[in-house]
């Protein structure tokens, strides 16, 4: 009986196999196609499903997913790296999002596995250089690394994203992730923003680890000294976990670890100018680590929640449904 038992499972999934290899192509150098972009743009325009399963390797180019329903990830186990050097300047309006960003998402219903994604345009003031673009529902990454320095990770407007055990590095309001790791002094981990106080929206963090590091992986070779670390000594209280783009900001971190590097007062207004401080929401539950919540020094406009509050933040009350997660992966 168990030798029948495991033969009709393998017999299920070679089937099973047969079915998804219908609905997938690959690139690698000896493919027919060798860039992530052309096998993207050799799929159909319908609603099937497609995974582009990519070999190991470097992929120096811009990715674009217009289409929904579609699947990233690696042929074999391996280092995907996806590199561009793309920017725009946050002071004016020179550049886009769209133009900067390594991997930008329009479709609905995409997931990314096992890969890295970096923009390696090198660091400067005031440039953002964005890995990751989504401007779509439902996008989700597993074991995912995101590499930038300022704007690392950019979540437009009603969209939706679930990023787990990912791994975010940047330098200035570069978003969040599973690990979130900052690689400057005087950092800003999120710059949330939200048109009114009962828009949806947030950036919601849940077992995640804050970290300081000296530039790291593809970000070794195109940091600026004067900007980033240098020194672990530098690493103490150096980072907010996150300021007001606008006044109703929404930002909640539960169950996570605070590292050395997390400044006491935890939050940061936007600028002098415009504090934006008066309606946000900037949450804090049950967190751990050196950083965590310090009632004598932590910003006025932080909050502490409740365990009736942070309830409201579980991932059933944040996303409705999440049927479109990976719950093998979740």
């Amino acid at each position: 009986m168990r030798l029948s038992f495991n033969l009709t499972i393998l017999a299920i999934s070679f089937f099973i196999s047969i079915a998804s290899a219908i609905e997938s192509v690959t690139v690698c150098s000896i493919c027919k196609y060798k860039t992530v972009s052309s096998a993207l743009a050799s799929l159909p325009s319908d609603n099937s499903t497609w995974t582009i399963r990519v070999t190991p390797g470097i992929y120096t180019e811009q990715v674009k997913i217009y289409r929904s329903n579609v699947i990233l990830r690696p042929t074999i186990l391996g280092h995907v790296l996806i590199r561009y050097n793309g920017w725009r300047d946050t002071q004016t309006p020179t550049g886009t999002n769209d133009g900067s960003a390594t991997l930008s998402i329009y479709g609905t219903n995409v997931k990314i596995y096992n890969m890295i994604i970096a923009n390696i345009y090198p660091q400067t003031r005031n440039i953002a250089n964005l890995a990751l673009n989504v401007q779509a529902k439902k996008a989700s990454f597993y074991n995912v690394k995101f590499y930038g320095f300022q704007d690392t990770v950019y979540i437009g407007l009603n969209t939706t994203s679930y990023f787990k055990n990912c791994y975010i590095e940047g330098s200035v309001d570069y978003v969040y992730g599973e690990g979130t790791a900052t690689n400057r002094p005087s950092s800003f981990i999120t710059a949330q923003k939200r048109a009114t106080a009962s828009s949806e929206g947030g950036f919601y963090f849940n077992k995640c680890h804050i970290i300081p590091t000296l530039p790291s992986g593809p970000l070794v070779t195109t940091y600026n000294s004067t900007i980033s670390f240098t020194s672990s000594s530098q690493f103490s209280q150096s980072t907010y976990l996150g300021r007001p783009w606008s006044k109703y900001a929404r930002v909640i971190y539960m169950y996570s670890n605070f590292g050395i590097n997390v400044k006491s007062a935890g939050w940061s207004q936007w600028s002098d100018a415009s504090p934006n401080t008066s309606d946000v929401l900037f949450g804090e539950y049950k967190n751990s680590g050196p950083g965590l919540w310090n009632a004598t020094a932590r910003a006025s406009f932080a909050t502490l929640l409740t365990d009736s509050e942070a309830e409201l933040y579980s991932l059933t009350n944040i996303f409705k449904s999440t049927s479109w997660i990976d719950k093998l992966h979740n």
